[in-house]
């Protein structure tokens, strides 16, 4: 996927995210659903990711080649990494620690939102300062995919927030059919 095209992908979903979320009720922002996280701990488990991948993205070169070595092949596909989530999801895979999130109050939904909007444009500016070539030579570890490019890490990330979108989506319709 060509880097403009994965750009795109990446605003469009988190944009699309932030549709669904800016307009829900104090219920809907909070509830856990199903003993699911609520649409706020959603958007916070969001935010801790691109906090995360933002530090990654700004590692000097050489401490990403010290720490992670150089990627040597093809970065894989889009639909390949997806895969490789989706049997990872199946088969029990949780997301570590880090990236869990504690209840989040209505309160604080409209700043939560800016934060993870300029979180996004942030993650947006470095990708479009890394040249084709270093996105798929360097690499960064991933907790479940394990050491990826920062290529196959810009579209985890695009495929992640849509994972959650659609989480969400299927969590609010039950929720707002009880």
């Amino acid at each position: 996927m060509e880097k403009t095209t994965f750009v795109k992908s990446l605003d469009e979903n988190v944009i699309q995210f932030i549709e669904l979320v800016k307009d829900l009720s104090k219920d809907e922002f909070e509830v856990n659903i199903n003993n699911k996280w609520s649409a706020g701990q959603d958007l916070m488990h969001l935010i801790k990711v691109l906090q995360i991948v933002n530090i990654g993205f700004s590692l000097p070169k050489p401490i990403l080649r010290v720490l992670f070595g150089i990627n040597k092949k093809d970065s894989r596909s889009f639909e390949h990494l997806q895969q490789m989530y989706k049997n990872a999801l199946e088969g029990g895979a949780k997301a570590p620690t880090i990236y869990i999130p504690t209840p989040v109050s209505y309160t604080e939904k409209d700043n939560l939102i800016q934060k993870y909007e300029s979180l996004n444009q942030s993650f947006i500016n470095k990708l479009n300062n890394h040249t084709p070539f270093e996105l798929d030579s360097y690499r960064l570890p991933h907790p479940i995919l394990g050491k990826i490019t920062l290529r196959e890490l810009a579209n985890f990330t695009s495929f992640h927030t849509s994972h959650h979108f659609e989480l969400l989506k299927s969590k609010l319709a039950h929720l707002n059919h009880h």
